[in-house]
């Protein structure tokens, strides 16, 4: 009876070396699938990292090439030389393009444009003040975009929208046919700079990082319908 007992069973020492490579197997297959899903989700964040620096700059990109100045006039000239203080008064609260990645308030870029671009790239037709704000505490880009009634909004409240996360700073050169200048005011220019340069950088938790540049040639200053861009991309991780 004894003898028929010990051929059909087994011994402990079999069974436990049956769970150990049942165990060094499951360990196998459990570690292979983590190593896999991990780099599965790094990979997917470095897309949406890299996917999400190249709308942000194509989006402040669109917006410059179309931006918009009216037309100088006899009474701009009046403005400028100080000859008709009523008109004075309504022309300096148009500020058709101010831009400074420095500014203390993080509204990097105010302007006039007739491209009504929202997040969800629909367009809108007319004149649209565009405003771009960068908050270097949360490292968070939002838009607000408002029609544009014949001046600037400054009383109005603006209705911001986060448009870009993890973004380390945002680099704004005006050119003025001579030379790059770091910030460009309308109220003193008097015109519209001829080229922007843009230049966005970001980094996300896992130190995945993104370089995305561009030039943007402002249409209007030539009259032109169709403009050039030059646009150079990196993105990689550190």
């Amino acid at each position: 009876m004894t003898d028929r007992l010990r051929q059909r069973g087994f011994t402990l020492i079999e069974l436990l070396v049956a769970v150990a490579l049942i165990s060094i197997v499951l360990s196998m297959a459990y570690g292979s699938y983590v190593t896999t899903t991990k780099s599965a989700e790094v990979c997917k964040s470095r897309i949406v990292l890299s996917e999400q620096g190249r709308r942000t700059l194509e989006h402040i990109a669109r917006h410059i090439r179309c931006s918009y100045a009216g037309a100088v006039s006899d009474d701009d000239e009046n403005v400028r030389n100080g000859t008709d203080q009523k008109v004075t008064e309504i022309k300096q609260s148009i500020n058709y393009f101010n831009g400074n990645a420095r500014s203390q308030n993080g509204e990097i870029l105010n302007l006039v444009t007739t491209c009504g671009l929202l997040e969800d790239n629909a367009t809108q037709e007319g004149l649209f003040e565009v405003s771009y704000r960068l908050n270097r505490r949360t490292r968070q880009l939002a838009i607000s975009v408002m029609r544009f009634v014949g001046e600037t909004q400054k009383a109005r409240k603006k209705d911001w929208q986060v448009i870009s996360d993890d973004v380390e700073s945002v680099d704004l050169e005006f050119f003025d046919g001579e030379e790059w200048l770091r910030r460009w005011d309308f109220a003193d220019k008097k015109e519209l700079p001829r080229a922007v340069r843009i230049e966005i950088r970001g980094c996300n938790e896992n130190l995945q990082r993104y370089d995305y540049r561009t030039v943007a040639y402002v249409s209007c200053r030539d009259s032109r319908e169709v403009t050039q861009t030059e646009t150079t991309a990196a993105a990689g991780k550190r």
